[in-house]
């Protein structure tokens, strides 16, 4: 799923965002909470070449990619972390995957009619369907179908940040990761625990909150037991992000 030259991307999105939706304005809250992180992320930190961000919108997430290939993934995983605390923080949490591959404009693809019609009206992704309204999404590539295809892969339920192990090896140490298969091509990102300069650049620059991770393991327990969810959920969660023992500290 990966290659030599390609840009990263982070496919992120609500954890659960159907079953809150149901019980409330959670789901809403969530997704309002993601847009706003990587907007002040993208604007305040990382807003020029060659470190410019590019995030698109697919349902309650955001695929976010790269300008540029870059040999270590510790921006990526940075990133995917900044927007799982940030979520804590908002009282709702956040899946993510990481993945590399191209991101393109298929726009040109429509039909020849639906891009006349889009042209018309000066609007490349809505169209009129007489009084009626046509949305369109893009369709950006490689890259999103190996981060999403990556997260189905792991078959583990929970709030985690996957990595394959190949690409794992691209991570500076203070990135801790876990097998989460038994052969080991797929670990999670201890996103409570992580430590990196990266880490501190984005909080930084973007003006974020800093949470010691004690906090954030306790406002993680929190949000299971007001959620009344699963050991299924729960156990992987806690696991993977190093919550073993009473003190997560």
């Amino acid at each position: 799923m990966t290659g030599t030259k390609e840009r990263w991307g982070i496919w992120v999105d609500v954890e659960g965002f159907s079953k809150l939706w149901s019980a409330g304005d959670l789901a809403l809250h969530g997704l309002t909470r993601l847009t706003s992180l990587i907007f002040q992320i993208g604007r305040k930190c990382y807003s020029r070449e060659p470190d410019r961000l590019f995030a698109h919108q697919v349902g309650d997430g955001f695929y976010i990619a790269s300008d540029f290939h870059e040999s270590s993934l510790d921006r990526c995983a940075a990133l995917a972390i900044v927007l799982m605390r940030g979520m804590l923080e908002a009282g709702c949490v956040a899946r993510a995957s990481i993945a590399e591959g191209e991101l393109a404009d298929y726009s040109g693809c429509r039909p020849p009619a639906v891009q006349a019609e889009a042209a018309r009206n000066g609007d490349i992704d809505v169209v009129a369907l007489g009084d009626g309204l046509m949305t369109l999404q893009a369709i950006m590539g490689q890259g999103l179908i190996n981060a999403v295809a990556l997260d189905k892969l792991t078959e583990t339920k929970g709030a985690l940040v996957c990595i394959s192990q190949e690409n794992a090896r691209r991570l500076s140490p203070g990135f801790v990761t876990r097998a989460l298969n038994p052969s080991g091509t797929i670990v999670a990102i201890d996103w409570i625990h992580s430590t990196s300069p990266r880490l501190e650049e984005i909080v930084s620059g973007a003006g974020l909150n800093r949470t010691a991770p004690s906090e954030l393991a306790r406002r993680l327990r929190e949000y299971v037991e007001a959620q009344e969810l699963s050991a299924r959920w729960s156990e992987p969660t806690f696991r993977f992000a190093g919550m073993g023992g009473s003190d997560d500290s």
